[in-house]
């Protein structure tokens, strides 16, 4: 059971049961959580799957927009919430996600390598073409070398070397270093005369049926692309990954011969999050058929992202073009617009004049990059349904990344000069930055949340007047990012203990006690206003529900921020409150 009891599995069960399927969902400190791993426990292998694209592109982009645009939730204001939470609004390890750089940042090292174990493909023997793909957007190999480890080989379009398999690297070492689940990619490069064909090849053509694969045709794959100057090729290597594969997942539903895939995908924290990672690297290609099932050891289905050639500056076979990230390939609403008008609706980036940075990084926006407005290629039921919670959780991830750790990145991407290295780094920090300042602005950005009970302890000498009530300890985001100052904040908050049915309001700048992990630390402070010691008060009603704390960001300019709610709960040994949970 790979030390992780069935229990476990039942419980998380139970908290998809009690969230929902749309039915409210109880309070917070009462809900069941999710459990780290849950979804782990062995199963019976499932059959591989591979669904025809075009319907499922179909489906998307008209069925799903349509549904989505006329939801009842959508027009009244309440989305649906993500349903995979904890108490404290963040996700738990899983199949599909396991949080790296916002629990332990990572070092440039850490960074460079990303998940891989070795140097890639060994090239001091012949690589086995197994079989090959001479068609389609991106032709290639699946080779085998001489350790028998079998990758997937692409390589650059004709006049753009380095451009596709920088951006995959790169885009595949930063979505490891933030949690998801990636294979093993590789930058390599190898002399023509490595290749052999193995026996039994085969190669898919244009109908789509395999046949017995020559060397000459193999061949054929690398007229396509550029070689370097000594005459060698570059080419991006992905691992295969461990286990056999299944398929890909979709970002709504659930798979239905997974017993652990208790969330409705377009529900989940981890891959509506996704979305705001996506708009940092520009994966305008993140869809279903860019995922994998794999059922790995002890025997349950692992969730991949595969394949970011069409991330960064670059479209895969050509370098991005302004309407990518602003418009689906297939948009409903826009095509019924220019129906409806003629044609005279046009959108931004029509008219918009561009020009590509350089041959191997191909055209990212940093200056106009807003990450409100982002779109993939094709419709996404999770992207579609992010809200500013999840949106923010997207963000700290992102606003995780240094500029050293991303300058790391993209040095795996081993771009061909300083000047295409430089500007693209410079542009992550850009849209980093972008994303942290528009996100943060959603939502009250408080973590590390705790009821302080020794101001001295806490500030030391800078420690406020005696209270009758309690200290809220926290670090502010916003302020760690550089989105407001000390003297443009103040804390509002409003205290409602339903058992005494008495509430209090109040605010002020809080108590400034120092730099924290990584963002200034704050106590505000919460008393009642009347003098009544909240503490006297829950003796003497005994023990009821958690006291329910919003506390909400005001600027000075007037902006009031979305308010966090925070549930408190009286602690067992009549010490005082402790924090149960929160929801930004």
């Amino acid at each position: 059971m790979n030390g992780r009891p069935v229990a476990a599995g039942l419980l998380a069960l139970a908290s998809a049961v009690l969230a929902g399927c749309g039915a409210p969902r109880a309070p917070l400190p009462l809900r069941p959580e999710p459990v780290a791993w849950a979804d782990t426990l062995p199963i019976a292998e499932p059959e591989s799957r591979e669904p025809l694209e075009a319907g499922k592109i179909l489906d998307d982009a008209l069925a799903g927009e349509v549904s989505r645009v006329i939801s009842l939730r959508r027009l009244v204001g309440e989305p649906h919430e993500a349903l995979n939470v904890t108490r404290f609004d963040d996700v738990v390890p899983s199949a599909w996600y396991e949080a790296r750089n916002t629990v332990r940042p990572m070092t440039p090292e850490e960074l460079f390598r990303g998940p891989t174990t070795s140097a890639g493909p060994d090239t001091t023997g012949p690589l086995e073409i197994v079989s090959a793909k001479v068609q389609g957007i991106s032709p290639g190999f699946n080779v085998r070398d001489r350790r028998g480890d079998r990758y997937v080989v692409k390589f650059d379009p004709k006049g753009f070397l380095h451009l596709s398999s920088a951006a995959g690297v790169i885009s595949n070492r930063l979505l490891h270093a933030a949690g998801w689940h990636v294979p093993e990619d590789y930058v390599f490069v190898f002399s023509r005369e490595k290749l052999v064909v193995a026996e039994g090849a085969t190669v898919q053509g244009e109908d789509f049926e395999e046949r017995p694969l020559t060397l000459d045709l193999a061949l054929d794959v690398l007229a396509l692309t550029d070689s370097l100057p000594d005459g060698r090729y570059l080419a991006v290597a992905s691992k295969f990954v461990p286990g056999p594969p299944k398929g890909p997942f979709f970002f709504d539903g659930t798979r239905e011969d997974d017993p652990n895939d208790y969330y409705a995908h377009q529900h989940r924290r981890d891959l509506r999050g996704l979305y705001v990672m996506s708009s940092w690297i520009n994966h305008v290609d993140m869809r279903w058929m860019n995922t994998m099932d794999a059922y790995v050891a002890p025997g349950y289905l692992r969730h991949y992202l595969i394949d970011f050639a069409a991330s960064l500056g670059s479209g895969t076979i050509r370098p991005h073009e302004p309407r990518e990230g602003l418009e689906y390939n297939v948009d409903f609403w826009a095509s019924m617009a220019r129906v409806a008008t003629l044609g005279f609706y046009e959108v931004g980036w029509e008219n918009r004049a561009w020009a590509v940075i350089d041959p191997s990084v191909g055209w990212l926006e940093a200056e106009e990059f807003d990450p409100g407005r982002w779109k993939a290629n094709w419709p996404n039921a999770a992207f579609s349904r992010v809200t500013a919670r999840d949106g923010y959780w997207g963000a700290k991830i992102v606003g995780s990344f240094t500029d050293e750790q991303i300058r790391a990145a993209v040095r795996a991407g081993r771009l061909p000069t300083a000047f295409a290295a430089d500007t693209l780094a410079r542009v992550l920090m850009a849209r980093r930055d972008r994303i942290v300042e528009h996100w943060y602005r959603k939502v009250t950005p408080l973590e590390r949340i705790e009821v302080v009970a020794s101001p001295t302890a806490a500030c030391g000498d800078a420690s406020p007047p005696a209270s009758p009530g309690f200290l809220l300890g926290f670090e502010d985001l916003g302020r760690g990012a550089g989105l407001w100052g000390p003297d443009a904040v103040s804390y509002r908050w409003e205290l409602e203990h339903d058992a005494a049915g008495v509430s209090w309001r109040g605010g002020g700048p809080g108590l400034d006690c120092g730099p924290g992990e990584g963002a200034p630390r704050g106590l505000a402070i919460v008393p009642p206003a009347d003098g009544t010691g909240v503490r006297e008060i829950r003796g003497r009603r005994g023990e009821p529900d958690p006291v329910t704390l919003r506390v909400a960001i005001e600027l000075a300019d007037g902006t009031r921020l979305r308010p966090m709610t925070i549930w408190l709960r009286w602690g067992p040994d009549g010490a005082g409150y402790t924090v149960a949970g929160w929801e930004h």
